[in-house]
């Protein structure tokens, strides 16, 4: 008898024990599941990625092609945050209300604040953006950095000097190449700020020359008035379409300004691991730019200065991927 009731009480423990333990595995198996979607974070939706990808590829091929030079991996999210920048460069020229204006670059701080936060509106660029943040840290500093400097952009019509243009640049190019080597995680020393920051005048600079005809016709004027009147160009003669000797010294100035950065960025090469060397490629565009400006006088109307950069910088980004160079 006490030996059937010991085998009874021995197969209610054993019992227990399966039902303790499956209990066990059952939750383990959650809590891995939950542990993991953590690690990944929020996930972005192929359809929002794409979205970013053609945006990207249709109004500004030179970055899609910097782009796909980068390792796959950092893809998505270079995608992301220059969606972000083309979209939020256009606010100016997409309305004629400065205070329309301001009211969207209130909805795109509230949108990134929720998109680094992974609860993004339903924007397929808010969307990528949270992709891109949970995949690797990205500072909301940079993206307010950009959103402030052109929301402050909306009322000028020209920098008053130098120094403002600088930092017009270090806000906007500067703080995008800083988010793209944050996206890939390559670490932020002292070489890779500084090498990022030069990279980004030199490509503001060349960018915003290469775009003068298309400012002239909103009324605005990207060459400093100290720049300016330095080589006797007025605002008039800025805004008019038209090349004059002045204002073609003037953008010789600006142009020497921004090869000056380039060179600077690229002293720094040995210094710099060969991720950031790769997520430093929009150096060659503003170098092709700035040659091209060079080669028509530094006329900036001219219209061959608006045109694809094509073979050159593809041939330029095949050198640089062999070499590991930027």
């Amino acid at each position: 008898r006490n030996t059937s009731l010991a085998r009874r009480q021995l197969g209610r423990q054993r019992h227990r024990f399966r039902r303790e333990s499956s209990t066990c595995k059952t939750l383990c198996r959650l809590l891995e599941t939950m542990l993991a979607r953590g690690r990944r974070g929020y996930q972005t939706s192929a359809k929002a990625l794409n979205y970013c990808v053609e945006l990207v590829q249709e109004r500004d091929v030179e970055r899609y092609l910097c782009n796909l030079s980068a390792p796959a991996a950092v893809r998505p999210a270079l995608f992301a945050l220059h969606a972000f920048n083309l979209e939020t460069a256009r606010v100016r020229s997409s309305t004629r209300e400065p205070q329309i204006a301001r009211m969207r670059f209130v909805w795109w701080r509230s949108t990134v604040t929720a998109a680094l936060r992974g609860e993004p509106p339903d924007n397929p660029v808010a969307q990528a953006l949270a992709g891109a943040a949970a995949g690797g840290g990205l500072t909301g500093r940079f993206f307010h950095q950009m959103l402030e400097a052109r929301e402050d952009d909306v009322d000028t019509t020209q920098p008053a000097d130098r120094a403002e243009l600088l930092r017009y640049c270090e806000r906007t190019a500067g703080s995008l190449l800083h988010l793209s080597l944050e996206a890939s995680g390559v670490a932020a020393d002292e070489p890779t700020e500084s090498a990022a920051l030069h990279v980004g005048c030199a490509v503001g600079i060349a960018t915003l020359l290469r775009g003068a005809a298309h400012h002239a016709e909103q009324g605005a004027s990207y060459i400093p008035a100290d720049v300016a009147q330095r080589h006797g160009a007025s605002l008039k003669q800025l805004l008019s379409g038209r090349p004059s000797a002045p204002l073609c010294d003037a953008a010789a100035e600006l142009a020497h300004e921004a090869t000056t950065h380039l060179l600077a960025a690229r002293a720094l090469a040995p210094d710099l691991s060969p991720q950031a060397r790769a997520l430093l490629q929009p150096a060659v565009v503003a170098e092709l730019v700035l040659q091209r400006l060079q080669a028509h006088g530094y006329n900036v109307f001219a219209p061959e200065l608006r045109e694809p950069l094509g073979l050159r910088l593809r041939t330029a980004l095949a050198w640089n991927a062999a070499f590991r160079s930027f």
